[in-house]
């Protein structure tokens, strides 16, 4: 580790939850498109009205119907994108032009069965075939053919109208334009789908993240070490709740707190200096204030690494280990006590010169002493006096 504390593991309260999925608006719908096709179908309807033969309207009827086409394309060009990218825009678009050119049919004397039944097959092939490229050739085909019966019925009455002929052209705009409606309808349905699909796992995803979020943070929480994460200068990014049980201190009042301002002064160096090692790992035993100014024997290891974001962070797991270096003091300084025992107990072994009179013990100065005496200078032993039985008898037995 290249600082104090440049170890790190992911933060788990300094991500916020993940905010709810929405769902997208779907894209608007091509406006050139739309432009283009609706003032294909104002020409042509247009001319339908303007040139077609024994109309019911009179001249003026029809520069008013003319006109009323044109602003109805300049409504299209001019539409904001918010209406346009609206649910029911494309639905409200079809339904207008389709009772526009029911209408202008109507009105130019063209209103025939069979014009009306090609005009309802095309509208059917739009909503039955599976995709643009379908519905066009089927549409041109229907077309083709209705244009081939026209001809041979204007070909043997030996007369060719325009309006008969203007069918054809009206038809195939009025195939493209429900073709691309459609089209574009089905479009949005599978953007709609695949982003439901994706929202979905996505959802399924971020619950399965939470999941194990809760159960991480539950084993943290309850395990006896302690963890915390640490920016690159040492100051805490995340404590776990057992500090305050441990340590005396509540988390949220150790966040961009600096851990090491709280070891012993006598352990800082040494701690640091192993929390900077190289490798981006270490171990070591440290003094550490409780809450209450006493000090604790922690023993902790720490882990380097660099987020996503280049950011160094460190995550250290510790343990109180207080009891245990008291124990070990108490069995150093019962060791001691042993040792300084049995060194006076050897110290009484081997032959000792005692006087079968006075029971004196000569010792290796040539000096003479009472076994009281002798004992009590070699060993943490003391003496009281008594009488035994037997000498009581022998010598008070008056008594």
């Amino acid at each position: 580790m290249s600082d104090p504390v440049s170890m790190s593991a992911p933060a788990m309260d300094a991500e916020p939850s993940p905010a709810p999925l929405r769902l997208a608006a779907p894209a608007n719908p091509n406006r050139a498109q739309f432009v283009m096709l609706q003032t294909l179908v104002t020409v042509v309807l247009s001319y339908q009205v303007l040139f077609s033969g024994d109309p019911l309207l009179t001249m003026e009827s029809k520069q008013t119907l003319t006109l009323g086409l044109l602003l109805a394309l300049g409504s299209v060009m001019l539409m904001p994108a918010r209406v346009m990218g609206a649910r029911w825009f494309v639905g409200a678009l079809v339904s207008v032009d389709t009772a526009m050119t029911t209408a202008i049919i109507y009105w130019s004397s063209d209103a025939f069965t069979d014009l009306y039944l090609i005009y309802f097959l095309i509208i059917l092939i739009a909503a039955v075939t599976p995709s643009l490229n379908h519905h066009i050739v089927l549409s041109v085909l229907l077309c083709m053919a209705y244009g081939a019966i026209q001809y041979l019925v204007e070909w043997q009455a030996g007369v060719f109208t325009e309006s008969r002929l203007l069918r054809i052209p009206v038809l195939l705009i009025m195939a493209i334009f429900y073709g691309v409606a459609v089209d574009t309808v089905r479009k949005e349905r599978r953007k709609k789908a695949g982003l439901l699909e994706t929202i979905t796992t996505l959802e399924q995803a971020q619950a399965v993240l939470r999941e194990s979020r809760e159960r991480y943070r539950s084993l943290v929480d309850n395990v006896q070490d302690l963890l915390c994460e640490l920016d690159q200068d040492g100051r805490y990014l995340y404590v776990s709740q057992n500090y305050a049980a441990v340590l005396g201190y509540e988390p949220d009042g150790l966040l961009g707190r600096n851990a090491f301002e709280l070891v012993h002064p006598d352990d800082l160096a040494a701690t640091t200096a192993i929390f900077s090692s190289p490798d981006g790992q270490g171990q070591t035993v440290f003094r550490y204030r409780h809450q209450n100014g006493e000090w604790r024997w922690m023993e902790s290891t720490g882990k380097a690494y660099t987020t996503a974001e280049g950011e160094s962070r460190g995550v250290v797991i510790s343990r109180d280990i207080t009891d245990r270096k008291v124990g070990e003091a108490d069995r150093e300084s019962h060791i001691i006590l042993l040792q300084h025992a049995l060194d006076n107990i050897k110290t009484l072994r081997g032959l000792l010169p005692i006087c079968s009179h006075c029971k004196k013990i000569r010792d290796d100065q040539g000096q003479w002493h009472t076994v009281e005496t002798y004992v009590k200078d070699r060993t943490d032993a003391d003496f009281s006096h008594g009488i035994c039985p037997d000498c009581l008898n022998k010598h008070y037995s008056q008594f």
